[in-house]
Order: structure tokens, then C-alpha cells, then sequence
């Protein structure tokens, strides 16, 4: 049986975009002839924990017996290789994968023992802080056995950044746990009295929801009727209630917080509307198609692939003014885009040609 070790440098949650997307791939494979472990920061909430299967197993890399403990491994880069060396010759493993790019991706290049090195690389880096300089990154990168991009934007710019050639570099979108999305939909109605447009991310720079804010604001002052919906949490939050009511948008804009299961919202909303200034793939687009939502999202890399270019949603300029402009639009000629909804009925998943992609990637090597 082949072992496979997920390395994952930050906190691993389950309302986390990328735990979900890792552990959709993970309950959808057939773990009979592999055994697939976790390594995190943290000791992850019962809902991931409940999900591991057959043998697997997770590791809390920042678990420690003492602050000194703790200080030694979080601080001083030798004693995190040594505990990470440590576990990857423990169970003996094929594969070590670092599933976030940035710090996972070196802690895979130190590992010593012969094992197969696999980068993940969930962002545009280009526009992306990945947390590590770019001679230390080229240096982990080039110590991989292979590379895998969320999206081919992704794989181009990646490329691109440290020279890597693309012959070492693959593209396999992210999955999504289709039937999981369908059914938490249902578990509660949102009652929308006026056109809602909704936003599902992260509040942190790159996002831009005061984008939406100062549209809002915008708008209020020329008359119009609408209500924007903001799910998520992040350094940004406080910040972004401030706006709200400062410029009295309450009415206007609602900011519902996290929410572990944001697809009501989605399915009972007008449009789903995403707002970045750059994305790696943009899981939440997926999912808004799965529920055959009209997508409305600035040109950023993965959301134009999943969209086919505009095919199955509205692509703007990813610019602030385009923002208000198409809410604008939609509010004064409320009929104009529904010719999506026909085309959103005839999209298909690629999940199965995904799977087939994983499986094969520990395959091959």
C-alpha cells in the first residue's frame, strides 16, 4: 500500500476553503490501496477528525509539552524539519505533499528521506503574498518531483515567477462535493425582499468587498433598491462593518459573519457576485454553479476558466467602477442576463475527470 503524507503549514479547519476542497478529494477516493495522513499546525475540529478513513492518521506539528517546546519548533526552522523528517520516515512513506504553497512546499523539500515531492499551488502568484521570499521558494520548487496548479492562469504564472518548466507543472481543478452542496442548501430558506446579490469569501485585502461597499454607498444616493449580502470573517471585518456604518448602509449591505453553511444564502440570491482582486481558483464560483446561480465575478485567473470566459456567468473588468456598473445594470434592466439561466441548467461537473487526475498523480510517480 502506498502512504501518502498531506503537509499543511497553517491551522486546518473545516469551514477552511482549502481543508474543504482537500477533504472533498479525500472521502471521494478509494483508499484501498492508499493510506493518505495529515500534518497541520493544530489539532483539527471533530468534523475532519470524524472524516478520516481505514488507516489514516493526522499529526499535530504544533503540539508541544511546554512554551519552550513550543518556542523551539515555532521559531528556529531546525527543530520543525527535524519532527517533520521524523514522521516521514516513521510510517514509511512514498509521497509527501505540500498542500499550501509558501512554507509547506519547503518543509517538503527538507525532508531527507528518498520520497516523492509534491507542491500544491492554490493562488496567482503573482499577485499573491505566498509567505517566504522568492529565492527560497525557487529553491523548495525546484527540489519537487511535481507541481500541480489549480487552474492553467495559475500554472502559467507560476511558471513564469520561478522559472519552472511547465513540463513538471499539471493542472487539476479543485473538487467540490457536489451533492453536499445541494443538500445544505435546503436545510434552511433565506427570505430576500428585494434583489440580492451575494458574496461568499474571505475578508481580507485581496477580496475587495469594499468594493461592493462603495457601490452600495453609490447607489444608495441615486435612488436604487437592492441588498448586498457579506458572508465570511477575516482581518478585514471590522473594518468593513465600520464602513457600513459610518456611510449609515445598513439597509443596504448586510454582514452576516462566518457561517459554516453559506448555501442558502447562495441558492436564494439574485446573484452570486465575487469581487477579487486575484484568485488561485475560486471554490465558492463552483459551487454557486452547482446550485445554477447567476455568477457575476471580476477577471481574476480561475473564475474566468470555471465561467468558460463568460459562457456560464458575467466577467467585468476587475476594476472598482466595473463593480458598480454591472449592479447598475442588472438593477435597471432586470431581465437582461437571464438568458443564463438556460445555459446554467446544461453545465456539467469535471469532477469525475478530476478524481481520475488524483488518482493517477499517486500513481505515475
Amino acid at each position: 500500500m502506498k502512504k501518502v503524507l498531506i503537509i499543511i503549514s497553517t491551522s486546518f479547519v473545516s469551514y477552511g476553503g482549502l481543508a474543504t476542497v482537500m477533504m472533498n478529494y479525500y472521502t471521494h477516493m478509494d483508499l484501498d490501496n492508499i493510506q493518505i495522513d495529515f500534518a497541520s499546525n493544530n489539532t483539527p475540529d471533530n468534523k475532519i477528525l470524524e472524516m478520516l478513513r481505514g488507516n489514516s492518521k493526522y499529526y499535530n506539528l504544533g503540539k508541544r509539552k511546554n512554551i519552550f517546546q513550543y518556542i523551539l519548533f515555532r521559531y528556529l526552522p531546525y527543530f520543525r524539519k527535524k519532527t517533520i523528517n521524523r514522521i516521514a520516515n516513521k510510517e514509511d512513506y512514498s509521497f509527501a505533499v505540500g498542500y499550501i504553497e509558501g512554507r509547506s512546499a519547503t518543509w517538503v523539500s527538507d525532508i531527507k528521506k528518498n520520497i516523492k515531492k509534491i507542491a500544491w499551488i492554490h493562488c496567482d502568484v503573482s499577485k499573491f503574498d505566498i509567505g517566504i521570499s522568492d529565492t527560497e521558494a525557487k529553491k523548495a520548487y525546484d527540489e519537487m518531483d511535481k507541481i500541480i496548479c489549480v487552474s492553467k492562469m495559475a500554472k502559467e504564472s507560476f511558471c513564469k515567477k520561478y522559472s519552472i518548466p511547465g513540463d513538471k507543472v499539471s493542472v487539476i481543478y479543485n473538487f467540490i462535493n457536489e451533492d453536499d452542496v445541494k443538500k445544505k442548501a435546503l436545510e434552511f430558506d433565506v427570505n430576500n425582499r428585494t434583489i440580492t446579490f451575494t458574496n461568499v469569501a474571505k475578508m481580507r485585502d485581496e477580496k475587495r468587498q469594499d468594493r461592493l461597499v462603495n457601490a452600495a454607498n453609490n447607489l444608495k444616493k441615486k435612488g436604487y433598491r437592492f441588498k448586498i449580502q457579506l458572508i465570511g470573517d477575516g482581518p478585514n471585518l471590522e473594518k468593513i462593518k465600520k464602513q457600513v456604518e459610518d456611510e449609515n448602509l445598513n439597509d443596504f449591505v448586510e454582514i452576516l459573519g462566518l457561517k459554516k453553511n453559506p448555501y442558502p444564502y447562495i441558492k436564494n440570491c439574485d446573484y452570486f457576485i465575487l469581487t477579487s482582486d486575484s484568485e488561485g481558483y475560486g471554490i465558492v464560483i463552483k459551487e454557486a454553479l452547482t446550485l445554477k446561480k447567476k455568477i457575476i465575478s471580476t477577471d481574476t485567473v480561475g473564475p474566468n476558466e470555471i465561467l468558460d470566459g463568460g459562457h456560464y456567468g458575467i466577467i467585468i473588468p476587475n476594476t472598482d467602477i466595473s463593480v458598480q456598473n454591472i449592479i447598475k445594470d442588472i438593477l435597471d434592466n432586470p431581465k437582461k442576463y437571464d438568458y443564463l439561466d438556460e445555459r446554467l441548467l446544461n453545465y456539467t461537473s469535471d469532477n469525475n475527470s478530476i478524481k481520475k487526475k488524483i488518482l493517477q498523480l499517486f500513481k505515475e510517480q
